[in-house]
Formats: structure tokens, sequence, C-alpha cells
């Protein structure tokens, strides 16, 4: 006999089957979705960087019709609350390949064996395995004084340290005092000094393409020779920059090569600056807004009015810092307000500076940095530029003369400002100002 399966069982059963297979994926989907959330916060903690979004970008989260208003670098820009581990990852440890076109040079003459054996004892230091004892740092520092007691002799010596172009990674090894063997190799040269020195701090400088280490030797060479070497100087910020918008430096920090030129530089580097601005526009504005006698503010008020996007807003975010020598500088603000030009997410950083808080580049690349620690000391990182800067809050030593300047600076803008949030910002800057000058009064 045969037997029929019903046919409403068929469909039943195919019902049911499709069932299942909807109830397995959406099982699957949900375990995909805690595997991508598991693997980003273990990213996130693995990287060691915590990082907070500034108000704007806040805001631009919680409501999705805003973000369209927004400037791109309201997504971009990072409060990173841990600076050390961003200044970590932003310097590749390897340096064999960072390097330029080699110049023709002069040779120097062979080390001797024993300055050989002085440089031998101190490349191979090994901080792969444990951190240095400080019976080991003690004899590391003390071969290089050794080494640098040696005068002109040990310069051979050095030179052929460097000309292999790699280093040693001293980041691991606290107590050295230097973070690599590269920049000891340079120190060292500093101190013996001399021309057979500044000679081969100049090779390298048209040799090297590691902004730390041109920040380094322009540093060195201005305080042995000042004035002399501004013009190579100046030229090897200028490649290496070249280099780095080429895409040739990836992961360096290009920072100490603007803080070069801010230091070093004059009317003839101000191109180069106003070149770099649509790649690196926060280093480039406050190399600008830090250049002596003020020679970088008419390029400042030329960006903030005809430049576009990140670029103009940054330029007008300088001016806030300079209003208070520059008349001009707050002429063009007034103008610009007025004008309703940008967003409230680039007033609120004029706003800011007005009040007298100040932004710095993190990464100078020089030996005796230090980055101030405390209540409303801010650091920032663009992933995208690899820029990274800290901002310092207004402190006290303001003189009566120098905020009644700024509130008049802020009145100016009070009358002409289109935005209730940037004028109530104003205000409550105007307000601080007229509070701390009081308490100062009163101590």
């Amino acid at each position: 006999m045969n037997s029929k399966v019903p046919t409403s069982n068929v469909a039943s059963s195919g019902a049911s089957q499709r069932t299942r297979g909807a109830i397995k994926l959406l099982v699957l989907s949900v375990v995909l979705v805690s595997i991508c959330g598991a693997g980003y916060h273990a990213w996130k903690a693995r990287t060691g960087v915590s990082v907070t979004p500034n108000a704007a970008t806040a805001e631009a989260d919680a409501s999705s019709t805003q973000p369209a208003t927004l400037p791109d670098e309201a997504i971009e820009v990072r409060e990173a609350v841990d600076l050390e581990a961003v200044r970590a990852v932003s310097t590749p440890k390897e340096l064999a390949t960072i390097s330029r076109v080699i110049a023709a040079v002069e040779p120097l003459p062979e080390a001797t064996p024993y300055i050989r054996q002085l440089v031998g004892g101190l490349t191979q230091i090994d901080l792969s395995r444990e951190p240095l004892t400080a019976q080991q740092a003690a004899q590391w520092k003390e071969g290089l004084k050794q080494l640098v007691q040696e005068g002109s002799a040990a310069v051979p010596g050095i030179a052929e340290f460097l000309v292999r172009n790699t280093d040693l990674d001293f980041r691991g090894g606290d107590g050295l005092g230097y973070p690599s063997m590269r920049a000891a190799m340079l120190d060292a040269l500093e101190q013996i000094g001399g021309p057979e020195s500044q000679g081969l701090m100049l090779q390298v400088l048209q040799k090297t393409a590691a902004p730390p280490e041109i920040a380094r030797l322009a540093a060195y060479l201005e305080q042995q020779a000042p004035g002399q070497f501004r013009e190579q100087i100046a030229s090897a910020v200028r490649e290496t920059l070249a280099q780095a918008d080429r895409g040739e430096l990836r992961g360096w920090d290009v920072g100490p090569l603007f803080q070069t030129l801010q230091t070093y530089g004059g009317s003839d580097t101000i191109g180069d600056l106003e070149n770099s601005v649509s790649k690196w526009n926060h280093y480039s504005v406050m190399a600008l807004a830090n250049l002596p006698s003020g020679e970088g503010i008419p390029s400042l008020i030329r960006l903030a009015q005809e430049s576009k996007g990140s670029a103009s807003g940054a330029a007008m975010e300088a001016l806030g810092q300079v209003a208070l020598h520059s008349a001009d500088a707050t002429a063009a603000m007034v103008e610009l307000a007025r004008a309703g030009k940008f967003s409230d997410y680039y007033w609120l950083s004029t706003v800011s500076s007005l009040g007298g808080e100040q932004y710095f580049i993190s990464n100078t690349g020089l030996q005796n940095q230090t980055i101030p620690s405390g209540s409303g000391v801010k650091s920032y990182h663009l992933e995208a530029s690899n820029q990274n800067f800290y901002s310092v809050p207004a402190v006290g030593g303001m003189s009566p003369e120098q905020i009644n300047e700024r509130v008049s600076i802020i009145d100016q803008l009070i009358a002409v400002q289109q935005s209730p949030a940037i004028a109530e910002a104003l205000q409550n800057t105007r307000a601080s100002l007229l509070r701390n000058g009081q308490q100062a009064s009163a101590n």
C-alpha cells in the first residue's frame, strides 16, 4: 500500500524549517555582533589610548541631523587622555630607511681601535629582555662620558655608527637619559663641539629624514654657530616635509619639523608653512602664530579669510591666540564674526584662546622638552594627519591691562556675533577674566 504524506504536514514541515533557519541566522548575527564588540574593546585595552570626544563630536553622535553641519574635524579630533601612549605610536622604532638624498661629504679620518671599543661598548646594550639595573645604566653613562672626554678624536667613531643609518631604541631604558642611541651620539657631538663635530652634524642633517633628529641637529648647530646654518636647516625641513607629503615617512610625527621652522624660521619660511596648511593645518598655524615679531599674522588672516574647510578654521582659532598683540588680527576676527563664516565648532576654540588657553606642539624632538600636567591640560591626536598637540588653560599672571584688552576684544565680538551659543560662551569668558582679575587684585 502506498502511503502519502498529507499536504498540510509538508507545508508545516517547510514552515518549521524556515523558522529554524531564521532563528539560526538571528543567533549567528548576535554572535557576530558580540565578537566584533569584544574585539573592539580588546583593541582599546591593548592600545592603551583612551579617547574622549570633544563637545562638538558628542553633539554629532547624539543627533543624526547634526553631523552634516559640522566640519570634518569634529569627527576626526579626539581628546587623548594618555599623551605618552599617543607619542609612543607616532614615532616608529625602525630608523634604518629614514634618509634623504646624501649630499657629497668629506671623508673623516678612520677611528682608532680605542674609540671603536668605546662606541662598541655603548651599542652592545640589550633592552629586549629585562630593564636595566641602576648599575648597568651608570656604567653606560660612564662610557658615554669617556667618549665625550676624547674630544675631536671621538668624532670618527661616532661617524662610523651614524652612517649606518640604524638605531637602538631606548624607550624601555629608563635612566639612560636618551630616547635612542643616535640621540645619545648626537648629544655627544654637541658636547664635544669644534669644527669636526659641526662638520659631522651638518653631514647628518643633510642625510637624515627623521624629524626628531633634524630638530636636535638644528638646535645643536644653532647653539654652536648662531645663524650660520639656517639655510641648511630650512632646506632639510623643506625636503623632509616633501617626503612626508608623498607618504614616504609613514608613521612619523612631523611636529618637530614645524617646531624647528617656528624657532629658527622667519619671513623666508612663511611660504613653506602656508603650503603645508592643507596637510598639517594645526602644526602650520601654530608655527605661523609663534613666528617672531608677528611675521605670520598676515598669513593667518589670509588663510582664515580665503582658505576652505579645516585650514581656514584652524587659522581663525590661531588668530584668537595672537589677537592680544595684533590689532589687525582683532579686526579680522570681528569681520569673520560679522560675516558668520565659521561654525560654532571653530568659534568655541577661538573663545577659549581669547580667554588665555594656548596650544603647543606635543613632540618638539628636543632633549629637554617637558609637557605640563595638571587640571585643564588637554592633549589631542588627529589620526589622518598624525598631528599631536596639547592645550594649557588660562593661568594666573595676566596684568590688568592684558585682561582689559582681552575683554575689549570679546566685547567687539559679542556686538557682531550671530550665534547665541557663541555669544553666551563669550559672555562666560568675559566674566571669568574679570573675576580672575579681581581675585588677583585682592591677593
